[in-house]
């Protein structure tokens, strides 16, 4: 077992692709629109160091959303593309296996996420996207394709 201090340096262990499982998945329609029909994380970078992902969501009219984004796991504010908007995002370790993303567009408006590892096949999401006390707004668990 890794110590503390290097744990957190070590890659997450989270390259690669991931699609969603939708029925172990749980959505806030009222909040944040349509469930999507399929979804897909392909982490390209996990150094210890950064994070590098692209999310493409797809709903049944096609793209319902996008993200790319390649930050720093220290906190730093750091530019992302979210649809078709610059955001900044920050992200932060969050023990051995998982991170804290919290993401600010122009309006104001902020989405936190916690991600982490359940197993090495297994990558979860906790989405508040509203901001307010409580359990998590949206619950997304995907699994590895390679």
């Amino acid at each position: 077992m890794a110590s503390p201090a290097l744990a957190q340096t070590d890659p997450l262990g989270a390259m690669g692709l991931w699609k969603i499982d939708l029925a172990a998945s749980r959505f806030n329609e009222a909040l944040t629109g349509p469930a999507p029909v399929s979804a897909e994380v392909d982490v390209t970078k996990d150094d210890g160091k950064s994070l590098a992902w692209t999310l493409i969501e797809e709903d049944e009219s096609g793209l319902a959303a996008i993200q790319f984004a390649n930050a720093p796991l220290d906190g730093t504010p750091t530019k992302a593309v979210v649809n078709t908007q610059i955001v900044m995002i920050s992200v932060r370790r969050d023990g051995q296996s998982g991170v804290t993303a919290v993401t600010h567009n122009k309006t104001g408006r902020k989405q936190s996420m916690r991600v982490w590892l359940v197993d090495a096949n297994t990558l979860k999401v906790e989405q508040d996207v509203d901001g307010q006390p409580g359990p998590p707004d949206q619950s997304l668990t995907f699994k590895r394709v390679r």
